[in-house]
């Protein structure tokens, strides 16, 4: 495995390993947690949890989380630990990155905040919350567990998966034998129909083209938008599409979220370019304001923990800790190139790869 960096890439914070990686993607729906309580006792045996920080978090009833970018089963499998654990009710909202970003800021701006913590894949998003003291510090215990270069300790916001992307496609209508294998080749080709996540209304979409134009060029860009491509707001849509026929190939696909559909039982698979694989970093952020502000650092503090990144890897996710296993459905990239996302870049050129988009592809 290497690391590649992008065109003017500035900064470490990305160049890690891919030896682990969270979940990001999709699912939908807002619930509140199932009854229970059972267990509570053995919140002792979380490390570094602190007894008081429990106790203090119990007394404010439960936390909210917008989950932009936790899978469903990722996200249902938190709500069910917290309430075992910690007797904690955690009630969630499942939708895009783009459309939770969109919610905080309405909520905020009317003065009314619901959430307490936010999860996204979109770090500029995060960075300019942080920057503007819209999130703050969860305090985590085990942050220097966090594999070296992936965690910036200066941001409040916490990375808790190292995303990889793909191109989604259903296996059980196309062969692999025919899908490209690599990003040229995939811009280039006249074969089949594309759909796409829009880099304006995704911050996934945004990491994958700024760091692919990086690379190749707006060229490459205004190649791909010679192919039948369909263009969609929401990342939850490329599934759907690729699943009932209407487009052959999704992206930017998430490995945790085709491995979590897989597992239900879709025909999807994901399949990984060989010229380099588009990475980034999906976030968790304590809001400033959080209606009920230790439950929300308790609810991050277990979503760091060992215990809980565990058991994400069962789900087939990776984990951000040292040492940590590797999803057993998950792909071999040991050998893979790996293309970061670099904040700065996006910061730089973000504006200019969305507009170009909308321009190439009539948005």
């Amino acid at each position: 495995m290497s690391i590649r960096p992008t065109a003017r890439r500035r900064n470490a914070l990305f160049a890690v390993p891919l030896s682990a990686v969270l979940l990001a993607g999709c699912g939908n729906g807002s619930e509140p947690a199932a009854e229970g309580g059972e267990g509570v006792s053995e919140a002792a045996g979380i490390e570094g949890i602190s007894e008081d920080l429990i106790a203090a978090a119990q007394e404010e009833g439960g936390v909210v989380i917008y989950a932009g970018g936790h899978t469903r089963p990722g996200v249902e499998l938190l709500q069910e630990r917290m309430q075992e654990l910690f007797g904690i009710d955690v009630t969630f909202t499942r939708e895009d990155s783009g459309s939770v970003a969109n919610s905080i800021s309405a909520e905020l701006a009317s003065g009314s905040l619901n959430a307490d913590v936010v999860s996204l894949t979109d770090p500029d998003t995060l960075q300019q919350w942080a920057d503007e003291g819209i999130i703050t510090e969860p305090e985590i215990p085990n942050a220097d567990e966090i594999i070296d270069g992936l965690d910036n300790p200066d941001n409040p916001q916490v990375p808790y998966s190292l995303v990889p992307l793909g191109i989604m496609y259903n296996g059980a209508s196309t062969d692999p034998a025919d899908l490209p294998t690599t990003w040229e080749e995939f811009a280039s080709s006249t074969e089949g129909t594309i759909v796409s996540s829009d880099p304006g209304a995704s911050g996934t979409a945004l990491a994958f083209y700024t760091t692919l134009t990086g690379l190749y060029g707006e060229e490459w860009l205004a190649q791909l938008a010679e192919r039948d491509v369909i263009v969609t707001d929401s990342s939850l849509a490329l599934a759907q599409l690729v699943l009932t026929g209407e487009a052959d190939i999704g992206v930017p696909a998430i490995e945790s979220a085709v491995l979590s559909a897989a597992a239900e039982g879709e025909p999807l698979k994901i399949a990984f370019m060989e010229d380099g694989v588009p990475t980034f970093t999906s976030e968790l952020a304590m809001l400033t304001d959080a209606p009920r502000p230790n439950a929300a650092k308790l609810l991050m503090q277990y979503q760091l923990s060992e215990d809980f990144q565990n058991a994400l890897v069962e789900l087939g996710g990776r984990s951000v800790l040292e040492g940590a296993p590797q999803p057993v459905e998950g792909a071999d990239l040991s050998d893979a190139t790996l293309l970061p996302a670099d904040l700065e870049e996006i910061a730089a050129r973000g504006d200019q790869v969305v507009a170009r988009f909308a321009e190439l592809f009539n948005r």
